[in-house]
């Protein structure tokens, strides 16, 4: 069971995390922190600092103000209790200080707690990306009216990982009250609106000529934030020191989310080939309509690669026809199975491919061929060991 301490537990986030703490059997509130102490009537001891805490906890959960965090991260650090801070409007220097308490203790800090808004900002990424500075960007936050900072921790962090795929400078410029002038071309916009009981939308808008294009993500309620915060303190228990953000937790529970296979598969590996071989070669299969897959190339001298790829077997006769045609010495195993492990949280995390290897070696299959992204590992395999394979792993990564 995982002992919490709520910090602000007398906040509307507060007190959504005290009845989700409650209700999940994995968890014990040990107590609540807050200034208004003794205006709270809850089942558990609520103090008004942290030097009134009796007892210990595995992970403090902060939905507080920046205004608190001294005397946080000093409990944090001189207990070593882990924490997760998912209050945000910190200035530079806290959070610097909270860079350098997450030496002697571990930090997890997200300015949303939405595996969403996670989600949101790798599309935002890509967006970004694909489409280049023919489109101009702008960002528009949405919250209640008790909310103080502005603009919100999640729309400078899609800013900032929107600025972080493009290779010409991009200025943030936050609303334009202050300036009578045309919008410059590369900077992206920042924009807040406060009414109401916004729990918190963010549009991420991508405007080009004759089209916009917008993502967008809106919290229908503050449990999405809560059951964040349950999901990163789960992932705090007992880690070592050091900064984690909501892509530690994609790396740990989303490594691999999907398995696929692709049976009847042949490897063809031409073991010295020359780099302008390599060019006629592949134009010479494109004219026949061979599709290649899995293209791996190794320096074997200063002047020549070993080459290998997998092609579907209707094809393969094909692809010998071209390799005789142009002299060139080759080896080819038909029938196998290729085996794709793929998981946008692969890119956060290690371990993934020693994984995959040690189930395969399991159950005894053989390996052909390897290639490797940030998010996919694929597997040339013997096609009789494709379908345990595939099993195996969907079996270890849970998919």
């Amino acid at each position: 069971m995982i002992k919490v301490i709520i910090c602000g537990i007398g906040g509307r986030m507060g007190n959504t995390m005290y009845s989700l703490i409650n209700s999940n059997p994995d968890f014990k509130l040990v107590c609540g922190i807050d200034k208004m102490a003794d205006l709270i009537n809850l089942d558990v001891p609520v103090y008004p600092s942290f030097d009134k805490i009796e007892g210990r906890a595995d992970v403090i959960i902060d939905f507080s103000k920046p205004e608190a965090l001294d005397e946080l991260l000093a409990y944090a650090v001189n207990t070593g209790t882990n924490l997760v801070i998912a209050t945000t409007g910190h200035s530079a220097e806290q959070l610097e200080s909270i860079r350098a308490a997450s030496e002697k203790t571990g930090i997890f800090m997200a300015s949303n707690m939405s595996l969403g808004i996670n989600l949101l900002t790798g599309l935002a990424k890509d967006a970004a990306k694909f489409l280049g500075p023919d489109y101009e960007i702008e960002i528009i936050e949405q919250h209640h009216d008790k909310k103080v900072d502005s603009p919100s921790g999640t729309a400078l962090s899609l800013a900032k990982a929107v600025q972080s795929v493009r290779d010409f400078p991009s200025p943030l410029v936050f609303g334009r009250h202050s300036s009578n002038q045309r919008r410059t071309k590369n900077e992206i916009g920042v924009h807040a609106v406060r009414g109401g009981t916004i729990i918190g939308k963010h549009d991420v808008m991508f405007i080009g000529t004759g089209e916009v294009i917008t993502l967008k993500h809106e919290a229908e309620g503050k449990e999405v934030f809560a059951q964040g915060a349950v999901r990163a303190a789960k992932f705090m228990c007992g880690k070592p020191h050091g900064m984690y953000d909501m892509s530690s937790i994609l790396g740990s529970l989303y490594a691999v989310t999907t398995v696929t296979s692709e049976k009847d598969v042949t490897l063809i590996t031409l073991p010295c080939i020359g780099a302008d071989s390599i060019i006629k070669l592949l134009s010479a299969l494109s004219d026949k309509n061979v599709n290649l897959d899995m293209i791996s190339q190794t320096p074997v001298t200063g002047c020549a690669f070993s080459l290998s790829f997998t092609l579907p077997d209707t094809d393969a006769d094909k692809a010998f026809n071209c390799l005789k045609a142009m002299n060139l010495g080759y080896e080819a195993v038909r029938n196998t199975c290729k085996i794709t492990s793929e998981g946008a949280g692969m890119a956060h995390t290690g371990g993934v491919a020693k994984d995959v290897f040690e189930q395969l070696a399991g159950i005894g299959a053989k390996v052909f061929a390897v290639t490797t992204s940030e998010t996919k590992i694929s597997c040339c395999v013997e096609g009789a060991k494709g379908d345990e394979a595939e099993k195996a792993l969907k079996k270890h990564f849970n998919v």
